[in-house]
């Protein structure tokens, strides 16, 4: 499986290999001595049969958020340590 990953990868990085044409691609796809089916999907553009080959996922989700300082934290309290300060507060006085 890893030379298909590594087919692809370079795919990606060579716009040629990426824009080439059927014939083309196929000497490459030949070159790297990938499994012929992994070829026919390839060459087809079959995304469904190529991760159905791979056992790949098709739903993966990256998602970012942003972070906090230290700082932010410590002067903001949460709302707990409110409650805990109100409460002292009320049975002082």
């Amino acid at each position: 499986m890893s030379n298909v990953i590594e087919f692809l990868d370079a795919m990606g990085r060579n716009a040629q290999l990426r824009h080439a044409g059927a014939a083309d691609l196929a000497l490459a796809l030949e070159q790297a001595q990938l499994d012929p089916a992994l070829r026919a999907a390839i060459l087809s553009g079959d995304q469904s049969r190529l991760e159905a080959l791979l056992g790949a996922r098709t739903n993966v989700i990256c998602g970012f958020a942003p972070a906090q300082d230290d700082e932010d934290q410590q002067e903001a309290p949460n709302e707990d340590e409110e409650i805990v300060a109100r409460a002292s507060a009320v049975r002082v006085a």
